[in-house]
């Protein structure tokens, strides 16, 4: 009676083996490994479809920021270009003291917004985990590209 009980695993084993010899022979006759490497290929593909879309919102996203960067730039240039009339016209006695300080804190305010952007800018560029776009710092940048324009016409008002 022991020795078939301990018969019974071995019959079992040999039963589970042949099911799945069974099984696999099932798959591979059915295609079943040619199957799961094309889903597995097409997969692939699809990645890297999916990595080469990211590359290029990636690099259309730099040139975005690269693009704010340069109106940054030219935006404090022409700050400091209007800073400079200020401080001649001072200098010339053409505005008043008062008014020269009320132009000069606006001037000022804008270099600060403009650097404070620029600094933004900056560190999505190196982050380079924003790649979408940014209609707020559009915004910022046009609110103060016409903040400038603003201070251009109010210091020609006050030089004539």
């Amino acid at each position: 009676m022991c020795k078939r009980l301990a018969l019974v695993p071995l019959g079992i084993a040999a039963l589970l083996s042949a099911c799945t010899y069974i099984e696999e022979r099932r798959d591979l006759n059915a295609g079943g490994p040619q199957q799961r490497e094309t889903a597995a290929q097409a997969a692939l593909d699809a990645e890297r479809q999916r990595a080469g879309g990211l590359s290029a919102r990636q690099a259309q996203r730099q040139d975005e920021l690269a693009a704010l960067n340069m109106r940054l730039s030219e935006a404090q240039a022409g700050l400091d270009a209007q800073t400079k009339r200020l401080d001649e016209a001072l200098r010339n006695k053409k505005i008043s003291i008062t008014r020269y300080n009320e132009l000069k804190r606006q001037a000022d305010g804008l270099k600060s917004d403009a650097a404070g952007l620029k600094l933004r800018n900056d560190a999505d560029r190196a982050s380079k985990a924003n790649l979408g776009n940014d209609p707020a710092k559009l915004k910022q940048l046009e609110a103060l590209e016409q903040r400038r324009r603003d201070l251009e016409s109010a210091l020609q008002a006050a030089v004539r």
